[in-house]
């Protein structure tokens, strides 16, 4: 059993900042105690089986268990710069503070788009009623490390009844050595809202280390759309934990794209806590040169006539390589739940290596449940059929990609998926090239 500690048990959590609530004070250090005292995921257990977690330790443990945060973080930018596809837009600095944009139509309807810093200052009532109450000090090692450090963050609230029509824009850069992303999404009962959240950046040569956590609360009756969108460069190494909790009779749609980087690890899911909750996640991934996916999905019910479905499809090329683990599980009083679960994998060479392990934990005999995984490369026959009517065979694996994508492109907002298109044919290009 791996054993290692990234940082020196003795290290002390740095004072209290100056005007720092102490709840925050408290959550921070309580997330430093456990991350402190935990030695690296066990290998053995199937969510770390084909990631190293050693790849996600930090260099410089007491240099930032030292740092104090910014105390506040954001500014409002003149509103006639969002662009007439958006209802807000925001973005980490690279000195890790926020630029953030709302429509004044909203803001005068109560929605507040903010650093997450300059939000516990202006709304700390609402945001310590949910802040790491879904991911919390004992999730996980590296959650809880997050909780404590967390450097750079945005926080979202849709008031009652508010219905946000237009997508709300996220962009989040690494920024430095170590970026430690927070993000709370609040959507009260009978509201809307779609939330692009975008990783992208780094330098070519750098190899920084990115940590991010997403809590989203869908309430009652409520429609939450959220669209990960994974694109760093080259040399990033990723870790995104994400949670929805989907309150009663909501939606809540998550569509995940795995594009850049170079080693990505993503462990993402929805609580159905509410009768008749509805949960439906996407994904996709496309690597080539030597990336690696490892991407972990969970659905949990807890409650009655609630819905869930996953659907998540991988294409790799050079020597890719992909995880995939999956996790259905309805509680014993959660009758007549449905529950689907699938995970296609498209090999296009024989270098690369797709796992796969859905899996079901049904405590309720009262409900309709299935999951499956496949894994191959391109059919002989497609490509012939294909090739016989005139095709190359670039041209032909061109089609096959794209019509296997294309169902979860589909699903992506609008904007985004000729950006998602072009990203793929690229990648088929650059092979091609290569």
């Amino acid at each position: 059993m791996e054993t290692t500690m990234i940082a020196d048990s003795q290290t002390d959590f740095r004072a209290i900042g100056k005007r720092e609530p102490e709840w925050l004070y408290n959550t921070r250090k309580n997330g430093w105690s456990f991350y402190d005292s935990r030695p690296l995921p066990d290998r053995v257990v199937h969510l770390w089986r084909y990631t190293d977690p050693r790849e996600f330790r930090i260099a410089e443990p007491r240099e930032l268990v030292a740092a104090r945060p910014p105390q506040a973080g954001g500014t409002q930018d003149d509103a006639t710069q969002l662009k007439s596809d958006s209802s807000g837009y925001a973005y980490n600095r690279s000195d890790l503070t926020s630029s953030i944009t709302l429509d004044p139509k909203l803001a005068e309807q109560g929605v507040v788009l903010t650093d997450l810093f300059a939000g516990i200052g202006s709304n700390e009532s609402l945001v310590s009623q949910y802040l790491g109450h879904l991911i919390g000090d004992k999730f996980g090692k590296f959650e809880a490390l997050n909780l404590a450090l967390w450097n750079t963050g945005l926080f979202l609230y849709i008031p009652d009844n508010v219905q946000v029509e237009m997508p709300v824009r996220l962009r989040r850069h690494p920024a430095g050595p170590a970026t430690f992303h927070r993000l709370l999404v609040v959507v009260a009962n009978n509201a809307k809202v779609t939330v692009i959240d975008d990783y992208l950046g780094g330098r070519s040569g750098d190899s920084p280390l990115v940590n991010s956590v997403v809590e989203i609360y869908a309430g009652d009756a409520s429609q939450v759309t959220y669209a990960n969108l994974l694109r760093h460069s080259d040399g990033v190494k990723t870790y995104i934990t994400q949670r929805t909790r989907v309150g009663r009779d909501a939606e809540a749609l998550s569509i995940f794209a795995g594009l850049g980087g170079g080693l990505s690890k993503v462990n993402a899911g929805s609580i159905l806590s509410g009768r008749g909750a509805h949960s439906q996640l996407y994904g996709m991934a496309f690597g080539d040169k030597k990336q690696s996916f490892d991407y972990h999905t969970v659905h949990h019910h807890l409650s009655s006539k609630s819905y869930s479905n996953i659907d998540f499809k991988v294409a790799l090329r050079d020597r890719a390589h992909s995880a995939y683990t999956g996790l259905i599980r309805i509680e014993e009083d959660a009758l007549d739940c449905e529950a689907y679960q699938v995970n296609r994998n498209l090999l296009l060479d024989s270098y690369t290596k797709a796992e796969s392990i859905p899996e079901l934990e049904i405590l309720c005999d009262q409900v309709q449940c299935t999951h499956g995984s496949a894994t191959g490369a391109i059919d002989p026959e497609t490509l012939f059929y294909l090739k016989s009517r005139g095709m190359s065979d670039y041209e032909a694996t061109k089609t096959i990609v794209s019509g296997f994508m294309e169902p979860t492109v589909s699903r992506l907002p609008s904007d985004l998926r000729d950006m998602v298109r072009k990203i793929v044919m690229a990648k088929l290009e650059s092979g091609r090239n290569g």
